[in-house]
C-alpha cells in the first residue's frame, strides 16, 4: 500500500515543507526564474523557432539522407542550443514521420547534449575563470556522445519507415505561426520544470549544509559529495559548487564537471520528458544512457588531463 501511495505521500510532505519554509521555496523559485530568463529563453527560444521552421521543409532531410537516422540534425541543434533542444528537434522529426519510436529513443540518448556556448562561456569562463579549459569539457562531452551512439547502436531495431515520407509544404506564414506556438509551449514547459527543480535544489542545499555541521567530514570530501548530489538534481548548481571549491584540484574538478554535464541532471531529464510528447520515451533506458555518457566523458577527460 505504501509503495502504491508513495508519490502522493511524498507530494504531501513537500507541500508541508513548502508551508514551513516559504523563504527557501521563494529563493529557489526566483533562482529558477533567473536561470530560465537569463540562460534558456535568449538561446533556446530563437533556435527552437528556426529549427521548427527548418524541419517543416523536405530540404533538410534530403541534405542529410546519407547520415544514419538523420543524427546530424538534432546533434548539431543540441550543439548550438543545448538541452533540451535536441529532444525538441527529435520530437518534431517524429511528428513529421521522419523517424519511428525506436529511432527517436536511440537519437535522444546521444544528441540531446549541452551547448558549446554553455560549456565555454558559463562553465569555463565564468565558473572556472579560464576560457581555455573548454576543450577539456567540450571534447569529452561531444566525442563521448558519438562513442555512446556506437555502443548502443546494436541494441536498437529500426526499419526507418518514415525516411522517405515527403510532407506537404505549407505556406511560410502557417509554418512560422506553428513554429512560434510550439516554441512558446516548449519554453514555458521547460521553465516550469526548471523552477520546481530549482526549489528542490535549494531544499537539498539547505539540508546538506545542516548535515555538514552535524557530520564532521573533510571539506575535500564534502565538496565532492555536495556537488555530485546537487549536480545530479540540477547540473548548473552542481558545476558551480565544484568550480568554486578551494579544496578540489583542477583535474578532479574537470572530471566531475564532465560527468555532471553529460549526465545532465534530473532537471534536464524531466525537461526532456516534458517536451517530447509525440513519442514514447523509454525513461529507464534514457537515464541509463545518460549515466553511461557521464562515465565515458569522465574517462576521456581523465586521459586528456593526464597530458595537461
Amino acid at each position: 500500500m505504501f509503495r502504491r501511495n508513495f508519490i502522493p505521500i511524498l507530494v504531501l510532505l513537500l507541500i508541508c515543507f513548502f508551508i514551513l519554509k516559504p523563504a527557501t521555496v521563494s529563493e529557489g523559485a526566483f533562482n529558477g526564474l533567473k536561470i530560465w530568463v537569463s540562460n534558456i529563453v535568449p538561446y533556446l527560444f530563437p533556435m527552437s523557432v528556426l529549427s521548427n521552421i527548418l524541419l517543416k521543409y523536405n530540404f533538410i532531410y534530403r541534405a542529410f539522407e546519407r547520415f544514419n537516422k538523420y543524427a546530424v540534425i538534432p546533434y548539431f541543434i543540441g550543439f548550438v542550443s543545448g538541452y533540451p533542444s535536441g529532444a525538441m528537434t527529435i520530437n518534431t522529426m517524429y511528428e513529421n514521420k521522419r523517424i519511428n519510436n525506436d529511432e527517436a529513443n536511440y537519437l535522444l540518448s546521444f544528441t540531446n547534449n549541452c551547448s558549446f556556448q554553455f560549456i565555454a562561456g558559463a562553465i569555463s569562463f565564468s565558473m572556472l575563470n579560464n576560457f581555455n579549459l573548454f576543450k577539456y569539457i567540450a571534447v569529452p562531452h561531444f566525442a563521448g556522445a558519438i562513442i555512446l551512439s556506437i555502443f548502443i547502436k546494436n541494441n536498437t531495431v529500426s526499419n526507418n519507415k518514415g525516411k522517405n515520407v515527403k510532407q506537404p509544404q505549407s505556406d511560410f506564414h502557417q509554418v512560422f505561426s506553428s513554429s512560434i506556438y510550439k516554441s512558446v509551449t516548449g519554453i514555458l514547459t521547460v521553465g516550469g520544470v526548471i523552477v520546481i527543480f530549482s526549489v528542490f535544489s535549494n531544499f537539498f542545499n539547505e539540508v546538506l549544509t545542516s548535515l555538514s555541521h552535524v557530520i564532521h567530514i573533510s571539506p575535500y570530501i564534502k565538496d565532492i559529495v555536495y556537488s555530485l548530489i546537487v549536480g545530479a538534481l540540477e547540473v548548473t548548481n552542481g558545476c558551480s559548487i565544484i568550480s568554486s571549491s578551494v579544496y578540489i584540484p583542477l583535474e578532479l574538478k574537470l572530471i566531475i564537471i564532465n560527468f555532471l554535464v553529460s549526465f545532465s541532471g534530473m532537471s534536464v531529464i524531466f525537461q526532456t520528458f516534458a517536451v517530447t510528447d509525440k513519442f514514447e520515451i523509454n525513461l529507464k533506458n534514457y537515464i541509463a544512457h545518460r549515466f553511461m555518457l557521464g562515465v565515458i566523458s569522465a574517462l576521456i577527460c581523465i586521459i586528456m588531463t593526464a597530458f595537461m
